[in-house]
């Protein structure tokens, strides 16, 4: 399976070597780490493609990129896509159609959940501000209100079940510090982790 997933990772690199630093084909990776670690149930291939196309467009269209990904699923026949069957790639599709965390409704199959789960990340404050000031291009204030508004305990974030039975204890505690952020305490984490780039994460 590790030959797979970097030939995987291989194919679809070019897509995100345009992104933003926060959408990186290390993210991708960091997706697939989490989603194979929640995964009980599915063929760990159709896990691997949804964590890898999840954000191969965000770079060409950051509203719409979940869109141009669910019709790349259904409309081209990459050397791996035309080898899934008919249900199979209908959950990948709908998987990195289902993927963000503002996305409200049923999931098409437990694909989607594991997808957005892995997504969501670990439920670690300073890995979600170091993300959030790589993509708003270092904006503290920005990012502070972004982080209260979507991570907090009032937040939009939406988690699917599987995230939160398997991070219950970890998330009420990451959404409360969310709740308790400053513009200092951002930039305190940002500095940090740019100054020691190894320790920090994707």
């Amino acid at each position: 399976m590790k030959s797979f997933r970097a030939k995987v990772r291989s194919f679809y690199k070019p897509y995100y070597d345009k992104g933003d630093k926060a959408h990186t084909i290390e993210h991708a990776d960091d997706v697939c780490d989490l989603a194979l670690h929640i995964n009980k149930e599915y063929d760990e291939k159709l896990v691997i493609l949804a964590s890898y196309i999840h954000d191969m467009f965000n770079a060409i269209n950051r509203a719409i990129h979940n869109e141009l990904a669910y019709e790349y699923v259904l409309k081209t026949e990459d050397n791996f896509l035309k080898e899934l069957s008919k249900k199979g790639c209908l959950e990948v599709a709908h998987a990195v159609l289902e993927h963000r965390g503002c996305f409200i409704g049923e999931f098409y199959s437990p694909l989607s959940a594991i997808i957005s789960s892995a997504d969501r990340g670990l439920p670690d404050l300073d890995v979600i501000v170091i993300r959030s000031m790589r993509f708003n291009h270092e904006n503290g204030e920005d990012v502070q209100r972004y982080v209260v508004g979507r991570y907090g305990t009032k937040g939009y974030v939406n988690y699917p079940d599987v995230y939160r039975e398997m991070f219950k204890e970890e998330l009420e505690v990451f959404r409360k510090l969310a709740d308790e952020l400053t513009v200092e305490r951002v930039w305190e984490i940002y500095t940090s982790a740019e100054a020691n780039p190894t320790a920090s994460n994707h």
